[in-house]
């Protein structure tokens, strides 16, 4: 029964998912593109195939009935055999053969077993399925026809074997068998998905798959074509700014063709001829170019052509190795064209564009994860253990009872013991046993003498009496908690095992083998259980261990199967050792996952293979590369985010909580409050105008300042404020408070009195008003409703004074309910609603703010009334003098504009964004920034080089003025600012934050150097201090711009999980670090010698060879050739690392974090200790730095998220505020409307140019234009292939040509107005003028050039000038392609919401090259520090730390920064710049919190926005509220109806534009009239009838789209209900008005028939003289003066009837009019309109004539049908009326 059950349910899930797949698939937005069908059934044969090869469970192995092949017996031999055959695979090479012979053998036949076995199960799956039958044949299933491959595979395999092994035994056959047959096994290691597939089995939906592939496939193809459009531009740039570098300085007389070692300089140097700007070679050598093939010169950083260049330009920006072409390009070329294309490169590819993989790859993962959530979530039954705690009912009632007491025994002492290990003082003296062990470990040290061994003797005998400890621990807890409880927990499970693992590594023979010292140092992870909040952290990140363990898994077999197939490719290649066997295969592979040095591997393989295998050796590495770095890696990304993302309904909880605690605290700071211990001692005046004999008391001088004062009242009111806010969300602008300026005169007597009183009741009730319920509100309410008087359409006034919007405050719906017609108050409508479970008064929370920000001024004001000192700076300045006056505006006085001047308003939005720029700080603070610039740029210019000095600041006259100046005008503002804010005890005072003491300490710093001046600094002196001290001065501009300020606050915001994440990384850095000293300490010591293996032997001289160049010349691997010195042995460590003690050993492993030197611990730890201490190093990198750093990442994005307030949104939440983002940057379109009819040319070329084929042509000319910049345009290469070059730039001429006539076509298209108008156009156009300009120079004025004797330099001008046409040419595809430009709007935009961020970075990087310049100026050059690499001055400083933050071999900077004495030149009394030594201790904290804070943390926000703005600008359609094609939608259509291009189009026109939108937007006014008339009324009200922008009618249709509950946050969702019940009451008002008026017309009109017919029945004068009595009786209302206002705002056009409001005003009125038709004439006049769907409610007048007619009609025929007609003429009324209302509205 439950197995039936069981299939049910899942039968219905799948169809559940079916059905939801369908509906989400039926979602479509508007506009779909047409294709052909050809290319509709490739698309579904290619995803049909796809979704087969993923779903690990098809149909065909659903379907199978054969009892044979399910036995498990049989399902276990075949994946016994897909194993058998991988292994076999793994140790077919040459090496592995050759270390054992007989293996060849015992391959062999294994692999005839395991091909016999696949044809066998071949076999019987044809015999089941067919072959060719059914859908689940063997040849027509995808999974089947994958088996057919591997076996295909399998039998090739044989074959060359045994080819192979008879060319070995029947020599006399002839047979010949070349190597590289053996590539051919290169697809075999696919079995092993086969292998995978048959362990791991799910189920999904083929629908599902098919979903999940189309929209992350279409997303990763389409971000792949961006970055590759990125790589493509910079190798067309690289072609054309660098071109060949082969220009060497060799000796003189050297052969270019035939380059020996011996030429070359020392190093190996690129140049430049003399005056070409780049490195000029010495006198006794020469600048040649030199002839080498690719090979010789190494693949990497060459741009001689498109395909090297590309090359160049991928292995670049994967920042590994780019600093050395950068170095090559400065030596060869002008160092401003190097610095520009790399750091953009770096800035672009690196940062920017791969970035957009992490999202895409999140985003994709994250649809994922619902879909696979039930594989990913536990479903086993719960049981009792899982609880720690019951329900137990005793003689006392009910109470929880420990579980674990059920398992226990009943004895006493059981129960004592449980009751000591519960307790936290055994806890705490565990924790302490568990830091004391690892701290005594940590302390042993290798001295690399005999005292070693006897220590290691001492620390063992601890060891053991530690895990004597340990083991008492868990043997106390089994019996305390009995076996059962006890096991059942994880992390008894994980003590045990460190128990039984480090009790075997107390046995000493195992003890030396370091086999189980894993178990003895991992036992320090159990201090994570003393924090929790370090546990909860852990557990949040591999909690939920199934996604992020899938993973791992899925890394490794991904490495497997690429190690296996690259070592059946190039085992074979000769002179190749990294794919000898599959443990240095996967080594290689692991290492280009890792990047470090995979420049280097890939380099040695292309060198090894020959010229035609080179480009497809270099694809197939590419991609791979490009596979694990920017998809595998974005997996950790991904996974990491989604443990650290909130659930949907923990985000609502915490957005309420959230909103509860935003709330103002009512108490002032503890620098304020320190008053309130002072006694109250207010000011007192004393009146001394009036006589009298009696003495008159002293009164308080605040009394009576406020009859005589001008003051500035703004719109304090909380509920005016929130009514202002609606009205800015109406207007689209922000929140704006008004001000008006008002004087008070002295009051005197009576007056006096009256004032008092009044103002304190004003006072009162509006603090009252906070709290109180709607009813307390009526009064004021009801006052300020009738100061002002709607119009016809429900205009409300925009008087702050006089506001109509009572409406729109905190209560107002409330209120409005409350009210009757005639203003009375209904008590029982009054009471408040019921709210909703779970949600939370927000109103209240609005309230509460309110209340508590007057709570914090009136404490303020009472403070500042009792205490004569308080807000007086320095204690010194009174409150109101002038000298502090004057001050305040100086310190306070800032950029501003008025945006609400009519006059100035175009011009005031179009540069908007540049006024918000200057108004961010004010003009001080702005000097103060200048100031500060200028001061660091000279700064820059300091540098102790040479070492006389004359570059010192204390030796430089022209640098000391600006170090004055600084100091002067920082002094004139902090005295400024001191004086009118005051310094620290004033409520605005200048020192409030960290930002603040900041600049104070920059201040003293500044004024102590200025005042010093040190002339001798030597090395970690108190001067030297103050130098690194000053070198702080550029962090000033952090707390001048309040956004940089931000930036950091923002980090600091995070600090607590940023720090979680550093201390888990330093507990994992500990435990491999305890380890490494125990693998391998103190036996990493060598003698420098390699030959040398002995320490008693290293001794004497030997020659060793000196770096020469990364080139293969001759002679550089010949001993005799090659440059040699001569050099002392010593036996030492490796130069960078050694793990002697716990430091040395964390600071490798720190070094290993950032995948920076791994390679070559590995390779030592390798060649001295081999395989078993490999594989430690590649433990911890995988697991430090691949899972580690991307903790960084998560920790860094989750945090700028949460700050940005996006983090706690829902998913609809999100899409809101993507939607609303988009919005704001739509813009109309520039396209111009179609010509007339008339104008058949014109309309032609229209259709011509605004075709899709006529468009993808131009495209592909672009395309064609750039590929003409394949090879360099310059004089070297026109020397070498002349005709070559002349065709290419031929064709680009003629391509320049053909862009001419496109713009000639659109220009008489669209006339030139239209043309102008699309900035598309505009560029186009430039470019195209710039190219018919370059085709004039370059081609015709060559023979005056010639003539004049300058045509190479005129050739080198109009070849420059032609690239630069083509390649901007080229960068006008992405405005082409709508994919290309929305990822170009993600980095366009991800730039400017980082350019702050930017600034902070380069800030703080400016920071640390001036305090690089005073520790590390002088360091004498080694094996990084160089000619390209110093601190000679702060410009040489900030590459050195650009070069730093790529990670580029900053590791052994750091060590050339470490040299100290004696390997270096240093006595006492030596200034730093007299020495060349570094600092040790300052190199390891100078560059690892450089590395830590630049690279692991601010870089990262760069991932943060750019995963911000992707999800922004490339969502897609199924999740997006509008698509982009929604709005385009709009877009034409608003183009359509603002024919004049103005962006604004009149409100009578909003009707007809609804009514032509489609899509999501659609809006049918007969199916959704109710809606359709408030969407017109919100267009009318919005700017009391005046035009209506675009953004306005799209915002109204972007909030009418949604569901405004679910996609709004709290306040935004109070403000939009309000406004649109605000509209609905209007337009019901109007409604019930308009029904009114048509119902007192027919009653007139049928009292008029009565009349009438009284008068004279039959007679023909009876109508003339009812006509004559009623057209007496017509009075005309003239509107009042504030109707004519709002009327004449309207701006329509068309003037309106304006209508009373008594009975009598409407009776007369509707008998205006009478018109007599005939019945047909109004049947089809009604027939018309209810086609053309026309009428209004502006429309009354038609609606008006055709009732009065109607009842003439009815008038007429009373006479032949009697009474009775009366009551059915009145019935007809009422239908024709709701029948009108329906048509006009």
């Amino acid at each position: 029964m439950t197995s039936t059950t069981a299939k049910l349910l899942g039968l219905s899930a799948c169809r559940a998912a079916a059905l939801s797949t369908t509906m989400l698939t039926r979602r479509k937005s508007s506009i779909d593109g047409t294709k052909s069908e050809r290319s509709r059934r490739r698309g579904e044969s290619i995803g049909g195939a796809f979704t087969d090869m993923i779903n690990i469970e098809p149909t065909s192995i659903i379907n199978k009935s054969t009892e044979l092949l399910h036995e498990r017996f049989l399902r276990d031999m075949v994946r016994a055999a897909c194993l058998l055959s991988m292994i076999s695979l793994c140790l077919h090479t040459p090496e592995t053969i050759k270390m054992w012979p007989p293996l060849n053998y015992i391959i062999l036949v294994n692999d005839v077993i395991v091909t016999l076995i696949f044809i066998g199960e071949a076999a019987v799956t044809i015999n089941q399925n067919g072959l060719f039958d059914n859908q689940n044949s063997y040849l027509r299933d995808r999974w089947y026809q994958f088996e057919f491959f591997l076996l295909i595979n399998h039998i090739l395999s044989c074959v060359i074997h045994i080819y192979e092994l008879c060319s070995i035994w029947f020599p006399s056959l002839n047979f010949v068998y070349y190597p590289w047959l053996g590539a051919l096994r290169s697809a075999r290691p696919f079995i092993f998905l086969r292998f995978i597939r048959s362990i791991v089995r799910f189920k999904l939906p083929k629908n599902r798959i098919k979903s999940i592939m189309k929209r992350s496939s279409q997303q990763i193809q389409n971000v792949t074509i961006f970055f590759m459009f990125f790589v493509f531009s910079y190798a067309i740039m690289g072609v054309q700014l660098f071109g060949r570098l082969n220009y060497h300085c060799v000796v003189n007389g050297t052969d270019p063709n035939n380059v020996t070692i011996a030429d070359l300089a020392i190093p190996d140097t690129m140049c430049s001829q003399k005056g070409a700007g780049g490195y000029e070679c010495p006198g006794n050598m020469v600048c040649m170019r030199l002839q080498l093939k690719p090979q010789e010169e190494g693949f990497y950083g060459q741009f001689s052509d498109f395909a090297s260049s590309l090359f160049t330009v991928y292995l670049a920006a994967s920042q590994e190795g780019w600093v050395y072409v950068l170095y090559d390009c400065l030596d060869s070329l002008p160092s401003f064209l190097a610095f520009f294309y790399f750091v953009t490169l770096i800035f672009f590819l690196a940062w920017l564009v791969k970035n957009v993989f992490i999202a895409v790859i999140t985003e994709t993962f994250a649809e994922i994860r619902v879909q696979f959530n039930e594989m990913w979530q536990t479903r086993e039954a719960t049981t009792d253990h899982v609880y720690t705690q019951k329900l137990e009912k005793d003689e006392d009632g009910w109470k929880l009872v420990e579980v674990d007491k059920y398992n226990r025994a009943h004895s006493n002492n059981s129960l004592f013991l449980h009751t000591i290990v519960t307790s936290t003082a055994f806890q705490t003296v565990m924790q302490l046993l568990i830091l004391s062990n690892a701290i005594f470990h940590a302390t042993f040290v290798y001295y690399h003498d005999e005292s070693d061994q006897i220590r290691k003797v001492w620390y063992y005998y601890v060891e053991v009496g530690f895990t004597i400890l340990f083991n008492t621990e868990v043997v106390v807890k089994i019996y305390a908690f009995g076996w059962k409880a006890y096991i059942s927990r994880g992390q008894h499970k994980f003590d045990c095992l460190l128990c039984v693992g480090s009790s075997l590594n107390a046995v000493w023979v195992l003890y030396e083998t370091n086999i189980f010292t894993y178990f003895q140092v991992f036992r320090i992870a159990r201090l994570i259980k003393a924090s929790p909040m370090l546990e909860d952290f852990v557990y949040k990140i591999f909690g939920p261990g199934k996604k992020l363990g899938g993973l791992v898994i899925f890394t490794g077999i991904l490495l497997i199967v690429t190690s296996a197939i690259s070592l059946q490719l190039f085992c074979y290649v000769p002179k190749l050792n990294k794919f000898t066997n599959f443990a240095v295969a996967f080594m290689s592979m692991f290492q280009i996952i890792t990047q470090e040095g995979w420049t280097d591997v890939v380099i040695e393989i292309l060198r090894a293979c020959n010229e035609q295998a080179v480009p497809f050796v270099a694809i197939y590495f590419v991609a791979y590369h490009l596979l694990v770095t920017l998809f595998v890696l974005s997996l950790f990304v991904a996974v990491i985010l989604d443990n650290l993302e909130m659930d949907e309904e923990l985000k609502k909880v915490k957005q309420l909580k959230a909103r509860e605690q935003d709330t103002i605290k009512t108490t002032l700071p503890m620098r304020l409050r320190i008053f309130n211990r002072f006694p109250t001692a207010p000011t007192m005046v004393t009146m001394k105008k009036v006589s009298s004999e009696f003495p008159l008391p002293k009164i308080r001088d605040s009394f009576t300042r406020q009859f005589a004062d001008e003051f500035v009242e703004t719109c304090d009111d909380p509920i005016q404020e929130i009514g202002l806010k609606v009205r800015s969300m109406l207007s689209g602008k922000g929140p704006s408070r008004e001000t008006r300026v008002t004087t008070t005169i002295r009051h005197v007597g009576q007056l006096s009195s009256k004032t008092i009183l009044t103002s304190m009741l004003t006072e009162s009730n509006r603090n009252r008003a906070l709290f109180s319920e709607s009813n307390q509100h009526i009064a004021s309410l009801a006052r300020s409703n009738t100061s002002s008087k709607h119009g016809k359409s429900g205009i409300l006034s925009t008087n702050s004074r006089s506001r109509t919007r009572g409406l729109a405050s905190l209560k107002g719906k409330n209120m409005v309910e409350g009210f009757k017609e005639n203003g009375d108050l209904r008590p029982e409508d009054t009471a408040r609603k019921v709210e909703k479970h779970g949600e939370i008064d927000f109103k209240a929370l609005q309230m509460k703010r309110a209340h508590a920000e007057i709570t914090r001024n009136r404490i303020e004001e009472e403070m500042r009334e009792n205490h004569p000192m308080f807000d007086r700076p320095l204690f010194l300045v009174g409150r109101e003098s002038s000298l502090r006056r004057m001050c305040q505006m100086i310190a306070h006085s800032r950029h501003s504009y008025d945006q609400n001047d009519g006059q100035h308003r175009k011009h005031s939005v179009k540069y908007k964004q540049f006024h918000d720029f200057l108004a961010i700080i004010t003009y001080l603070d702005w000097a103060m920034v200048l100031v500060t610039t200028l001061s660091c740029c000279s700064m820059l210019w300091e540098s102790p080089w040479p070492t006389t000095g004359e570059n010192l600041i204390f030796n430089n006259a022209y640098l000391q003025i600006a170090e004055y100046i600084f100091v002067l005008v920082m002094s004139f503002e902090l005295i400024v600012k001191c004086i009118a804010n005051g310094l620290f005890f004033t409520p605005k005072a200048l020192v409030t934050d960290v930002g603040d003491i900041l600049t104070i300490f920059i201040y003293i710093t500044s004024l102590i150097f200025v005042i010093w001046m040190p002339t001798h600094i030597e090395i970690n002196s108190w001067a030297q201090l103050l130098m690194i001290c000053r070198a702080s001065r550029p962090l000033r501009v952090y707390a001048l711009i309040p956004h940089i300020r931000r930036v950091v606050v923002e980090l600091c915001r995070g600090f607590r999980e940023i720090l979680l994440v550093t201390i888990l990384l330093i507990v994992l850095m500990f435990i491999f670090a305890s380890f490494g000293v125990q693998l391998v300490g103190g036996k990493l010591a060598s003698c420098n010698d390699p030959m040398i293996t002995s320490r008693e032997n290293c001794t004497g001289l030997y020659d060793v060879k000196l770096f020469v160049t990364r080139m293969e010349v001759f002679g550089k691997h010949d001993n005799a050739m090659h440059p040699s010195i001569i050099v002392p042995r010593v036996w030492t460590n490796p130069r960078n690392f050694n793990f002697d003690h716990i430091g040395n050993a964390m600071l490798a492993l720190f070094e290993t974090l950032s995948y920076k030197g791994w390679n070559v611990v590995r390779d030592v730890l390798y060649l001295r200790h081999g395989a078993w201490a490999v594989l430690f190093i590649h433990i911890y990198v995988f697991i430090g730095c691949m899972i580690g750093l991307t903790l960084f990442v998560g920790v860094v994005v989750a945090n700028y998220t949460e700050n940005r307030g996006t983090a706690l949104l829902t998913v609809d939440q999100r899409r809101w505020h993507d939607l609303k983002a988009r919005l704001k940057m739509a813009q109309p379109l520039h396209v111009p409307p179609k010509p007339p009819e008339s104008a058949k040319l014109r309309c032609y070329l229209y259709d011509l140019t605004t075709s899709r084929w006529f468009k993808q042509l131009f495209a592909a000319l672009v395309v064609l234009n750039s590929f003409t910049l394949f090879i360099p345009w310059n004089i070297s290469e026109e020397q070498d292939r002349k005709t070559f070059l002349l065709s290419l730039t031929v064709i680009s001429a003629v391509c320049n040509i053909l862009f001419t006539l496109e713009c000639l076509l659109k220009m008489i298209a669209f006339t030139l107005s239209g043309f102008w108008q699309s900035r598309r156009n505009r560029i186009d156009f430039i470019i195209t003028i710039l190219g018919i300009n370059w085709i004039v120079f370059h081609f015709l004025f060559q023979l005056p050039a010639y003539f004049a004797g300058g045509i190479s330099e005129w050739k080198r001008l109009t070849y420059t000038y032609g690239y630069l046409v083509v390649i901007l040419r080229f960068f006008t595809i992405a405005g082409r392609k709508s994919t290309l430009k929305m990822l170009m709007l993600t980095v366009v935009m991800s730039m400017v919401r980082s350019s702050f961020i930017i600034a902070a970075m380069f800030l703080l990087v400016l920071f640390y090259a001036n305090a690089g310049v005073v520790l590390f100026g002088m360091v004498k050059y080694g094996q990084a520090v160089g000619k390209h690499v110093n601190f000679r001055n702060g410009r040489e400083a900030l590459v050195v730390l650009f070069r730093s933050v790529t990670g580029e071999d900053w590791n052994d900077i750091m060590h050339d920064c470490m040299r100290a004495p004696p390997f270096c030149n240093w006595h006492p009394g030596l200034s730093y710049w007299q020495t060349d030594c570094g600092n040790y201790f300052g190199a390891i904290v100078y560059f690892c919190s450089f590395y830590l804070i630049i690279t692991y943390i601010v870089l990262n926000l760069l991932v943060a926005i750019i995963m911000e703005n992707f999800s922004l600008f490339y969502s897609s359609e199924e999740d997006a509220l509008l698509s982009y094609a929604d709005i385009r939608n709009f877009q034409l259509v608003w183009n359509m109806v603002d024919t004049e291009q103005k962006r604004s189009i009149p409100v009578r026109r909003v009707k007809f534009l609804l009514r032509l939108l489609k899509g999501r937007l659609e809006v049918d006014d007969e199916k959704d009239g109710l809606l359709f008339k408030h969407m017109c009324h919100e267009m009318e009200r919005l700017h009391n009838g005046d035009d209506v922008s675009f953004h306005d009618v799209l915002n109204m249709l972007s909030y009418r789209s949604v569901d405004i509950r679910k996609n709004l946050q709290l306040e935004e969702l109070l403000q939009r209900e309000e406004l649109e019940y605000i509209i609905e009451e209007e337009v019901a008002k109007h409604t019930i008005r308009t029904w009114l008026e048509s119902c007192l017309k027919n009653i007139k009109a049928k009292q008029n028939n009565t009349l009438g017919k009284m008068s004279s029945i039959g007679s023909t004068f009876a109508f003339p003289q009812s006509q004559e009595i009623l057209t007496k009786g017509v009075v005309l209302t003239e509107p009042s003066p504030d109707e004519e206002s709002l009327q004449g705002e309207k701006g329509s056009g068309k003037k309106k009837t304006q209508r009373g409001n008594s009975i009598t005003e409407i009776v007369t009125e509707a008998q205006k009019k009478s018109v007599k038709r005939g019945t047909e004439k109004i049947k089809e006049r009604r027939g018309t309109l209810r086609q053309m769907q026309m009428g209004t409610y502006d429309e009354l007048e038609e609606v008006e004539e055709d009732e009065d007619t109607d009842a003439e009609i009815r008038r007429s025929s009373f006479e032949y049908s009697g009474v009775e007609m009366i009551q059915m003429s009145h019935e007809k009324q009422l239908e024709d009326v709701k029948t009108w209302w329906t048509l006009c509205d």
